[in-house]
């Protein structure tokens, strides 16, 4: 399957938009951070999850509080 023109993908990382277009929906989320954003703090360790090196973190803002949720079901393996 592949993108249809004019797909994206809207996402903030770090605080800082990141729109990417044509988005391959099998990009896995490891290699995205590290080669296309080159923030290379995610690590590949096992490549099963097993070890949690390459575990993120996602939150949500609170726009009216001003405020960061960080749900502990938010966290996730990027490879």
């Amino acid at each position: 399957m592949s993108a249809k023109q004019g797909d994206s993908l809207c996402v903030f990382i770090n605080g800082k938009k990141v729109t990417e277009k044509h988005v391959d929906p099998e990009t896995m989320l490891l290699p995205f951070l590290r080669e296309r954003l080159r923030l290379t703090g995610t690590k590949s360790g096992c490549g099963g999850g097993g070890c949690g090196a390459c575990t993120v973190m996602v939150s949500r803002y609170q726009p009216v509080s001003k405020t960061i949720m960080y749900p502990l079901s938010w966290w996730f393996f990027s490879c």
